[in-house]
C-alpha cells in the first residue's frame, strides 16, 4: 500500500489513521503564531461574521464524481450479469444436453457479478447519494473552538481547540502530479495520530493553501477586521440546486471553454445535482449553534448568495475591486511558488 496520500482519501478512501507523523507533515507544519507574508485567499469560504467563519469540505467540488465515475462499470457489469444470468439454462451449442456442472458453474458467475455489481454501487451511492450536501468546518475565534462537522447523530460533530490541531499543508498524490490541501491532524498525547480532516478546496500549489491558511489565521489570532473585506466576500453557495451544480463544475473545470470541457462540465454538473438532491443538509447541534451567536447589526456578517458565482453584498464598483484583488493575489502566489521552487533547487 502507497505511503502517500492519495487524491480521494478522506472521502472515497480514508486517511490513514493510528500512526506517527510523518517527515513530510513535520516539515509542512503552520503555526497559529507565526505570520506569513502573501496575499490572503480564502478556497471555499461559506460563512463569515465577527463571531465565526465557516467553510465545505475539501470534496464539495467533487461530488457526484463517484456516481459519474462508477456508472460506466456499473453498465458494464450489469450487462455480463444479464449475459451469464439469460444463458444458464441455455444448452451449449455443442449440442449436449444442460448438465449440473454447466448450471452451478452459470450461477457461481452470475452470483459473484451481481455481488461485484452491488458492492460497488453501495460504494459509490454511500460517497455522492443519502449523506449531506457539504461537511462544513467552522472556525470560533471567541472561543477558540473548531467544529468539525460528520453526521448529524450523537457525537457527529468533532470540537477541537484551535492551537491543538496540528495544522500543516496535505499533499496528494494525482496521477504524475501533487495537489495540497488544508490539513488538520488530531494528535493523542504519544503524538499518534488519530482523527485527519480538510478544510475547504485543495490547490495546485502549496503558496494556494498559504493564503487560504492565512485567512484563517488572521481572523482566529488577530480580528475580522484583519481581513480584506471587501474583496474578501462570500460568492459560494452550497444550495443544491440544479443551476448552481451546473454553474460550479463548469465555473470549476472550465478555463479554455472547450466544447469537450464544457459538454463535461454540463454532464459532471447534472451528475453532481442528482446526487445532492438525495441528501441532508448539514445542522449543527444546539450547543454549538448557541456558542456561534451571531451579534444583531454585526459590521462583519455577509450575506450567504443563494446562487453560485453571485456577491450579494457587492455593488459593481465592489465587484471590479474584488476581480482586480484576485488577480494580483493570484499573481503573488505564482511568484511565491516560483521563488519557493528555485530556493528548493538550489
Amino acid at each position: 500500500m502507497s505511503k502517500e496520500s492519495r487524491i480521494f482519501d478522506g472521502w472515497l478512501t480514508r486517511y490513514k489513521i493510528n500512526r506517527g507523523l510523518s517527515l513530510y507533515e513535520l516539515e509542512s507544519v503552520l503555526e497559529v503564531d507565526r505570520p506569513i507574508n502573501i496575499p490572503l485567499m480564502d478556497k471555499g469560504l461559506i460563512r463569515v461574521n465577527s463571531v465565526f467563519v465557516e467553510f465545505i469540505d475539501r470534496f464539495f467540488f467533487l461530488r457526484g464524481w463517484a456516481t459519474m465515475g462508477f456508472l460506466p462499470f456499473a453498465i458494464a457489469w450489469s450487462y455480463f450479469a444479464f449475459l451469464f444470468g439469460s444463458t444458464i439454462y441455455v444448452p451449449p451449442s455443442d449440442g449436449a444436453g444442460l448438465s449440473f456442472e454447466h448450471i452451478l458453474s452459470g450461477w457461481i458467475a452470475t452470483i459473484i457479478i451481481v455481488v461485484f455489481l452491488v458492492v460497488m454501487c453501495v460504494f459509490g451511492l454511500c460517497r455522492d447519494f443519502f449523506c449531506y450536501t457539504y461537511y462544513p468546518i467552522r472556525f470560533n475565534r471567541e472561543n477558540r473552538k473548531v467544529y468539525v462537522f460528520r453526521h448529524n447523530k450523537k457525537n457527529g460533530v468533532l470540537t477541537l481547540e484551535w492551537n491543538k490541531v496540528f495544522w500543516f499543508i496535505g499533499r496528494s498524490r494525482d496521477g504524475s502530479r501533487y495537489i495540497y490541501d488544508l490539513r488538520g491532524h488530531v494528535l493523542d498525547d504519544e503524538k499518534i495520530v488519530r482523527y485527519t480532516f480538510a478544510v475547504g478546496q485543495y490547490g495546485e500549489t502549496q503558496a494556494e493553501i498559504l493564503q487560504h491558511w492565512e485567512t484563517i489565521r488572521l481572523y482566529m489570532e488577530e480580528s475580522p477586521a484583519a481581513l480584506p473585506y471587501p474583496p474578501l466576500a462570500l460568492s459560494l453557495s452550497t444550495q443544491p440546486t440544479l443551476r448552481n451544480c451546473l454553474l460550479i463544475q463548469m465555473g470549476w473545470l472550465v478555463s479554455g471553454r472547450s466544447p469537450v470541457v464544457l459538454l463535461f462540465g454540463v454532464v459532471w454538473g447534472f451528475f453532481r445535482w442528482l446526487a445532492l438532491k438525495t441528501c441532508r443538509q448539514p445542522r449543527w447541534p444546539a450547543d454549538i449553534e448557541a456558542a456561534c451567536q451571531i451579534p444583531a447589526n454585526d459590521p462583519y456578517r455577509q450575506t450567504e448568495p443563494l446562487r453560485a458565482g453571485e456577491f450579494p453584498d457587492f455593488g459593481e464598483a465592489e465587484e471590479l475591486r474584488q476581480s482586480e484583488y484576485i488577480r494580483e493575489a493570484r499573481a503573488a502566489a505564482e511568484a511565491y511558488e516560483q521563488a519557493r521552487s528555485k530556493a528548493n533547487a538550489s
